[in-house]
């Protein structure tokens, strides 16, 4: 409460106390699991710093510098503590049932519970406990004298692998389906199985192999109708690889072909935006493959104002600001970055921050910034702090590589490029590996 002082002048009991830095925080705190979930609060939460901003440092700031009120910080713990206690409830629900299906010696009742607690844990971004959790689910399987059961276990699987970067174990998990389905006849998992071993050998550039996977795919697929997804999601990701192949007129067919399926396919207002923005992306990156910039900025903003989801509008804006970047359009490029960025951190999908940090370092380079460099690295930073795939460093190594060497640092720049080839030959990323090798070489 306020006091009076001798000359009866009210006075505050202390003085405002002093906004932090988000990498204050995160350098007085420790590194443990649990208090994740409020470093990605206090992030969101958090505020560029108003008397930096417009001068020239503020063009370089990252989430790092950015300023949170510590009494807002006591503000976000009950919501924090709440989602965490609802997250625990569903994971202590599974074991719970779990162990009531090992005492009635029901091991697919076990599978579906360890099942639901790996599809909890993913939902939260816990990639390594998610994949516990499906290694214990898949554990339960091995009782069952019909393996057929545990295909929506191992699809699941497959998925948390990939979204890990564990692409060998995605394709053995997807490729068991693939033969469980095909023994028995069941398209619809056979067709998701296929199209989704086709998808990791693009994550890996293996293109012929993608193709060979998604020709497996299309009779299955077509056996589910011409409303099934599935059918537009294949032709699309033939565009995808015959995009990367340089075989641009064909993926524009495929492209065709893709949309005339979604068309079909589409049910609900809702569905038609997600799509709609998926196509128009995918469209733009087509065009820009084409060196049709113009036509691919208009293919992603349309593409951006059909998005409902953060993940895909943070990708887009950024597939955007590097056409807007290679048009030499800093400023623009630079802002819609930034937009980026604050979608990544306000709706809590930090996984995307890397993508944003490394269009934001480009830009910075492109405008002569010296300090261009701070983006490279928090990139490398958010990705050891949320555990990302190895794959994600290595494209930030690639990127941050090449901009030594274009800034008169060969020495650094091949030691960053070295690093990102030992992780993408070790991942099996082919035509990711030549690109960097080539940089080695010039």
């Amino acid at each position: 409460m306020p006091y009076r002082s001798a000359t009866w002048i009210l006075e505050p009991d202390i003085a405002e106390m002093k906004h932090l830095s988000v990498e204050e925080i995160r350098r007085l705190l420790p590194e443990v699991e649990a208090l994740r979930p409020l470093l990605d609060e206090v992030a969101a939460a958090a505020r560029p710093d108003a008397e930096r901003r417009w001068a020239g440092s503020g063009e370089l700031g990252t989430v790092g510098e950015r300023l949170v009120d510590p009494e807002e910080v006591d503000e976000l713990i009950p919501g924090v503590l709440e989602r965490m206690r609802e997250h625990l409830a569903t994971l202590y629900d599974s074991a719970a049932r779990a162990i009531h299906a090992l005492a009635d010696d029901d091991p697919r009742a076990a599978l579906d519970a360890l099942l639901a607690g790996a599809e909890a844990e993913w939902a939260m971004g816990h990639l390594r406990q998610a994949e516990a959790f499906i290694e214990a689910a898949l554990g339960q399987a091995t009782r069952l004298p019909d393996r057929r059961v545990a295909l929506p276990a191992l699809i699941t699987g497959a998925r948390i692998a990939r979204a890990a970067g564990r692409w060998e174990t995605a394709e053995a998990r997807y490729l068991k389906v693939l033969a469980l389905a095909r023994d028995a006849e069941d398209a619809q998992h056979a067709a998701t199985a296929a199209v989704g071993a086709g998808n990791v050998a693009v994550d890996r550039g293996l293109w012929e192999l993608a193709r060979m996977r998604y020709d497996e795919a299309e009779p299955w697929v077509r056996r589910l109708g011409p409303e099934a997804p599935e059918g537009w999601h294949l032709e699309l990701n033939r565009s995808i690889v015959a995009r990367e192949e340089g075989r641009l007129l064909e993926a524009g067919e495929h492209w065709e072909r893709a949309k005339e399926r979604a068309e079909e396919a589409s049910t609900g207002e809702e569905v038609e935006g997600e799509v709609r923005a998926i196509l128009s992306n995918a469209r733009g990156q087509i065009l820009q493959a084409r060196g049709l910039d113009p036509d691919a900025e208009v293919a992603f903003r349309h593409a951006l104002e059909a998005a409902r989801r953060p993940d895909a509008q943070v990708t887009i804006g950024v597939n955007l600001a590097e056409v807007l970047l290679e048009k030499g359009r800093t400023l623009e490029a630079g802002q819609m970055a930034r937009d980026a960025e604050e979608l990544a951190l306000t709706a809590h999908v930090t996984p995307r921050l890397p993508e944003v940090y490394r269009v934001l370092g480009r830009v910075a380079a492109a405008r002569g910034h010296a300090d261009a460099f701070v983006f490279f690295e928090r990139a490398l930073e958010v990705i050891r702090e949320q555990g990302l795939p190895d794959f994600e460093r290595a494209r930030t190594l690639e990127v941050y590589g090449r901009y030594d060497q274009q800034r008169g640092e060969p020495d650094t720049g091949r030691a960053r490029l070295q690093e990102a080839a030992r992780i993408l030959g070790r991942l099996g990323c082919r035509t990711a590996l030549d690109r960097v090798q080539a940089l080695m070489n010039e």
